[in-house]
């Protein structure tokens, strides 16, 4: 059973360490002793150790995962060359990576906050066949993972996958509200709601969006009306600015 150090202490880490863990041992590191031993008790983490540091790291031979915030890079200093080096951070290039850290391998990953249920997408970018194995073997232990060819789209994909949870938190939260306007429950709108989600969720696994939407739309019906409203509202338009938004931001991290 491979090690995995694990740098951070964060939702991200979190959402990560949950995912892996019992199937991986795990290394948590940061700078707060009491936060990593409150991370790895609240979080029920098996085969778990932790590496309170305050300025440098040895990561010789370590697979490591980089789950800090892209600010934070430069907090530490790394001593040595690791294995591999797979980094989440939104933005920051393996240009960039290569010049504050060593490591044999290095690869660019995308993952999302599903991953604490296993649930989570991956989108995952390395040149190096052997490195896009091991990538494979631990972030489809947190749901699935997405190759891309290009370094550069891994901003892009972010934009959708990684920041995309929040999209739908919003509409989720939207449609609860909804529901409660029309005099619903809080309960109940949220106990739809979820329902909503799973079955969609399933649904895009056999039908493309537009199919789904002209299934539920019936002529003259209900469905056409809120439809209307929501393309009076530029809906559509609002999700690919917020994407676009987004990419934009990751570029400026690079």
């Amino acid at each position: 059973m491979n090690t995995i150090s694990i740098i951070g202490y964060g939702k991200m880490a979190k959402a990560i360490a949950c995912g892996l863990n019992g199937k991986f041992r795990l290394e948590i590191i940061g700078r707060d002793k009491d936060k990593i031993e409150k991370f790895i008790k609240e979080n029920n983490l098996l085969n778990t150790t932790s590496l309170n540091i305050q300025s440098t790291i040895d990561i010789k031979d370590k697979i490591i995962i980089l789950a800090i915030k892209p600010y934070a890079l430069e907090y530490f200093k790394y001593e040595n060359q690791s294995k591999v080096v797979f980094n989440i951070m939104a933005g920051v290039s393996i240009a960039k990576l290569k010049n504050v850290l060593n490591s044999q391998s290095y690869c660019r990953v995308m993952p999302n906050i599903a991953s604490l249920v296993g649930s989570g997408v991956s989108v995952i970018y390395s040149d190096n066949i052997e490195t896009r194995q091991l990538a494979q073997d631990i972030f489809n232990v947190l749901g699935s993972s997405i190759f891309v060819d290009k370094e550069e789209h891994i901003n892009s994909a972010g934009a959708i996958s990684g920041s995309g949870p929040a999209y739908l938190g919003l509409v989720a939260e939207a449609l609860v509200d909804a529901g409660v306007r029309e005099g619903l429950s809080f309960e109940l709108s949220t106990q739809l709601v979820n329902g909503l989600f799973d079955g969609f969720a399933k649904l895009l696994k056999v039908k493309i969006p537009n199919e789904i939407r002209y299934d539920t739309t019936s002529p003259g019906g209900t469905t056409i009306e809120g439809i209307l409203e929501l393309e009076n509202s530029a809906t559509r338009a609002a999700f690919i600015n917020a994407v676009s938004a987004a990419h934009k931001k990751a570029k400026t991290l690079s």
